[in-house]
């Protein structure tokens, strides 16, 4: 696979690097029955050639070289990258990295077997994502993009997070996962219809518990590009004393660790043959 990275975007790059390690350290991963899922629905070999799209500091990408899958990691922000370079190094992993944008990734036609996009799709011009996802991947091969999203059907706490989250900031406006939550999730479908590159879409949600402390979950909250970026520092300060005392409500008190469910989204689309 020959890379060639293309010129990066700067600002976009820079949009969650100044966060890498909080990112990181508190955003929750991904289960194995989640890849198992899509090893199985695209009948991909033993161990396919993947490209994750978005990488940042390597959640998705980790968990498959983990696997034995042999992933090239794509992120346009280079302090993610590093994030993923020492998480790889420290497990005895070997993961590609490419410092690319999603939309023109340099690598070469045909080449892999599976491209995935972790949190973040909805960043991209996805128009433009698909078309280079297409170009990527081999004929017979597919695509698999999945978030992790809080179930608040699941959970009393998440359910009046959620209002909170609405009464503080504009999220419906946000391009992060608030908008995947609040109409991204019919912008992916209606993106994966329109593309004539791949056959029919299939959605198949899957569900995990993440276990947290308060401390993680309000630092999970403040990775949020609509906490981090879109409230003012006096805002945040407010948002932070309203969501100890939902915390506190709610029994999580006291440093004990408590089960958050996520429900999680997962698009599969195979490629068609050209």
């Amino acid at each position: 696979m020959i890379m060639q990275p293309r010129p990066v975007d700067p600002d976009r790059a820079r949009g969650f690097d100044a966060w890498a390690a909080d990112y990181d350290r508190y955003r929750p991963g991904y289960p194995q029955e989640l890849f198992e899922t899509i090893a199985e629905r695209l009948a991909l070999p033993e161990r396919p050639l993947v490209v994750d799209l978005g990488a940042g500091t390597g959640r998705a990408s980790l968990a498959m070289a983990e696997m034995g899958w042999r992933v090239t990691a794509v992120e346009p922000g280079g302090l993610m990258l590093e994030q993923l370079r020492a998480r790889a190094a420290d497990d005895g992993l070997i993961v590609a990295t490419v410092q690319a944008s999603a939309e023109e990734t340099g690598l070469d036609v045909d080449s892999v077997d599976l491209v995935t996009a972790a949190q973040s799709f909805h960043w991209f011009d996805t128009s433009r994502a698909l078309t280079e996802i297409a170009r990527i991947t081999r004929p017979g091969g597919g695509l698999a993009l999945f978030w992790n999203v809080r179930d608040g059907e699941r959970s009393p706490f998440l359910a009046a997070y959620a209002e909170l989250l609405k009464r503080s900031t504009d999220s419906t406006e946000d391009p992060g996962i608030g908008r995947y939550e609040s109409g991204g999730r019919e912008e992916t479908r209606r993106a994966l219809e329109v593309s004539t590159a791949f056959e029919p879409a299939e959605l198949v949600q899957l569900q995990q518990e993440v276990v947290m402390t308060p401390d993680q979950f309000m630092g999970m909250a403040f990775t949020a590009s609509y906490v981090r970026v879109g409230l003012t520092p006096e805002q945040q300060d407010q948002f932070r004393l309203d969501v100890e005392r939902l915390l506190a409500e709610h029994g999580h008190t006291d440093g004990r660790s408590f089960e958050v469910p996520y429900r999680i989204d997962l698009w599969i689309a195979r490629r068609s043959s050209r």
